[in-house]
């Protein structure tokens, strides 16, 4: 792998659209209400660091790569609940105040999500992934990824928890300003630790390569708050018969951890409520990917992005190469074409 990442602009849009959206956040953060959420439409929480966030990273978008779609996780209708109004108004406050100068006039306007996502050149961004993780004080994680002819050819994560040159299981507070990760298709991933000194800057960026498993036992990344589809992901892990033990954790952090070799699977197993949303998986997918992870379906197919959702793959799979046989062995005999249990 290459020491230093390449010069491609795409990279340095992403990690710019990030770093902001982190400074804002961090602005948020100084409120006592900070990971008070409020209740979007679909009973899902939503807070004013999601909405900060999301249109801080927009905002650099918008103004660095124009003309390209934005698809995020968050959109006007994330404030139409009880003290929405309220939440927005925070959110837009801090957005202005961490981007001075460069904020948009009206930050509103980019939460608005325009169409035209299926095919082509488009952003994704999860603002807070893991918002119960960021809500209960344990990992969360900033998401941006660039997507191409539906392939995810760019991806950025900033891990507010995830110390760097720490233990990444460990939790650290998010004031120390974490670990970002970032990737492009084809040309590796590398890690770094924002400078707070000057407002987002970067340390060198490291190279990032998932080492050679040592353990003897798989260690696979597992939900925290358990349910059905943790039981099911269980499932298949048993049905390898291969020896493994869990590590329960929020959001895509999973992904860092499996691109680390903290941890060696992280997998979706299909759900009743549709399939995988784009935001969700694509800027993990890429930094695993580049730092050496098999990423692809619970059957071995690539992941497609060709709009919000992953309706062309079955699950999801982020795992070391020498797990991936038997993963897609028991994934396809569990899981039909359309990602329903047989």
């Amino acid at each position: 792998m290459p020491p230093h990442p390449p010069q491609d602009e795409r990279l340095g849009i992403a990690l710019e659209a990030i770093l902001a959206g982190f400074a804002a956040l961090r602005v948020v953060l100084k409120d006592p209400r900070a990971r008070v959420p409020v209740t979007k439409g679909d009973g899902s929480p939503v807070t004013a660091g999601d909405l900060a966030v999301q249109m801080a990273v927009c905002a650099v978008l918008d103004q660095r790569s124009p003309g390209v779609s934005i698809v995020g996780e968050e959109g006007e209708g994330s404030v139409s609940g009880d003290g929405g109004e309220e939440l927005l108004a925070r959110a837009v406050a801090a957005v202005r105040e961490s981007m001075g100068a460069a904020a948009p006039s009206d930050p509103v306007a980019l939460l608005a999500k325009p169409g035209g996502a299926a095919s082509g050149t488009w952003w994704t961004v999860d603002p807070i992934d893991g918002t119960k993780g960021f809500r209960s004080g344990r990992h969360y994680a900033l998401c941006l990824a660039l997507i191409e002819s539906s392939v995810a050819t760019v991806g950025v994560l900033s891990c507010p928890t995830l110390v760097m040159g720490g233990d990444p299981l460990d939790i650290g507070a998010d004031s120390q300003w974490g670990t970002v990760y970032g990737a492009v298709q084809g040309k590796g991933a590398w890690k770094f630790q924002p400078d707070a000194r000057t407002r987002g800057g970067a340390n060198e960026m490291v190279p990032l390569r998932r080492p050679v498993r040592s353990r003897a036992s798989i260690r696979v990344c597992d939900s925290i708050e358990g349910g059905s589809r943790a039981q099911r992901m269980r499932g298949v892990m048993t049905a390898t018969g291969l020896e493994w033990t869990s590590v329960s954790l929020d959001s895509q952090c999973k992904y860092a951890l499996v691109a680390e070799g903290a941890a060696d699977c992280f997998m979706r197993v299909p759900g009743s409520r549709g399939a995988e949303k784009v935001w969700d998986h694509a800027p993990g997918a890429v930094v695993a990917q580049e730092a050496g992870a098999f990423v692809g379906d619970l059957c071995g197919k690539p992941l497609e992005f060709s709009g919000e959702s992953l309706d062309r793959n079955v699950g999801t799979l982020a795992c070391d190469m020498d797990l991936a046989d038997a993963i897609h062995r028991v994934g396809s005999q569990q899981f039909g074409p359309q990602g329903t249990a047989q």
